[in-house]
């Protein structure tokens, strides 16, 4: 992997910064010596997870306590970093909801978009600017294994991160003439707070959680490199298998059967 500072600059941002992935790329990140604007909705934790680092590698930290399913919290995370350059840019704040589509409340479906769709996309568009300005940056969008393929229950879930993949692909290409680097982690179940609270047992699925320090490398290694990392070798194979080998009929199909398996019918909350 780089020297991610030299080469991107010595601020990165991390939206979902307190736990899970987030947490695992803070931590990765100023081992490296990097500065970090850390952004989730609990304060606290936020705050402990802050002085950890800059304790433990002698690294500022900025936090800021936003609710990014709300457009207000995107324009306030915006205005918090108008004075300093952000070099990488990761928005990995997220929710996942299963169940039926049309038994979801329509607050449950517009916050899950603002969260997982236009909040990342406007911090990308804002801050890419101003990267593609200075002639270098980086951003890691996250997306999800389940970008990759059609998804019966959890169906507003995978098509927000389908658009995450596909606007990180189209990305890829554009940023470059600019000198930004990005590129797309798809991680598949990750032992994070997000995946234990579905219910979801992944091992019916035959699939293995991986460690958020694993996820984490993996994205991080692809910038400058790759346009995708998707952590884990099952993980590339049934990328692979749901969105080349298959139909989407058959691929939606077969996800419908893997995911009753995994919760033993339970398919509504």
């Amino acid at each position: 992997m780089f020297n991610l500072k030299q080469r991107y600059g010595e601020w990165a941002m991390i939206t979902g910064g307190s736990s899970g992935i987030g947490a695992a790329l803070a931590r990765i990140l100023a081992a490296q010596g990097m500065h970090l604007v850390l952004v989730a909705r609990r304060s606290d934790a936020l705050i402990a997870f802050a002085g950890e680092l800059t304790r433990k590698h002698r690294v500022q930290v900025r936090v800021l306590s936003a609710d990014l399913a709300t457009a207000e919290g995107s324009r306030q995370v915006l205005s918090a970093v108008e004075d300093i350059e952000v070099g990488l840019l990761v928005p990995c704040a997220a929710v996942e909801e299963r169940g039926y589509f049309v038994e979801c409340s329509n607050y449950q479906l517009e916050s899950m978009l603002q969260l997982n769709v236009a909040s990342p996309m406007m911090l990308v568009r804002r801050l890419g600017a101003k990267m593609a300005s200075r002639g270098r940056g980086a951003i890691l969008l996250v997306s999800s294994l389940s970008g990759w393929m059609p998804q019966p229950y959890m169906a507003q879930y995978g098509a927000c991160k389908a658009y995450i993949a596909a606007l990180g692909a189209a990305l890829h290409v554009e940023m470059k003439d600019k000198g930004v680097d990005v590129s797309v982690l798809s991680p598949g179940p990750t032992d994070t707070p997000m995946a234990a609270g579905t219910g979801i047992d992944f091992a019916k699925m035959g699939m293995t959680k991986m460690t958020p320090h694993e996820v984490a490398m993996s994205g991080l290694s692809a910038l400058g490199r790759r346009m995708d990392a998707i952590p884990g070798g099952k993980n590339r194979l049934m990328a692979w298998m749901m969105s080349r080998l298959m139909s989407r009929a058959r691929a939606a199909a077969l996800f419908k059967r893997m995911l009753q398996r995994a919760t033993s019918g339970r398919l509504s909350r």
